[in-house]
């Protein structure tokens, strides 16, 4: 990885760090996470609610992890309890939210493809917050 995508990519871990923290959540980041191939990015922790995330932010049409690395996640997932999702940033899109489980296998990599991100959770999904319905208006 070029310093200069190591640099975006560590910007967008920290925004991403950010807004969970403004809603409430206590967050760990991994530094250093994608050297050692164990630790996702973010563990995100709340008395409510606790996931991890693994960071993407890539302009390509998909996004991929590593076969090896996937299957560290899905056992970190096992043993402690806690889901993992991608997190992916996409330029000019909100952030997008997959579980680890909904990757495809493709060779040597699990993929997440544009059709994977659009059926995504969003922000409000992922941290639990339900939408509210518009409120009427009476007369």
């Amino acid at each position: 990885m070029s310093g200069y995508s190591k640099r975006k990519g560590t910007h967008y871990e920290r925004e991403l760090k950010h807004m969970l923290e403004e809603r409430g959540f206590f967050v760990t980041r991994a530094s250093g996470s994608g050297s050692d191939g164990v630790s996702p990015d973010l563990v995100v922790l709340s008395t409510t609610r606790k996931f991890a995330l693994e960071c993407k932010a890539w302009k390509a049409q998909s996004v991929r992890i590593e076969k090896k690395k996937w299957e560290i996640m899905s056992a970190w997932e096992k043993m402690t309890g806690m889901p993992i999702f991608l997190a992916w940033k996409q330029p000019r899109r909100p952030w997008t939210f997959l579980p680890l489980s909904s990757l495809r296998e493709a060779g040597e990599s699990f993929v997440a493809d544009e059709a994977l991100a659009r059926a995504g959770m969003d922000f409000d999904t992922v941290i639990g917050k339900q939408k509210q319905p518009p409120q009427e208006t009476r007369a």
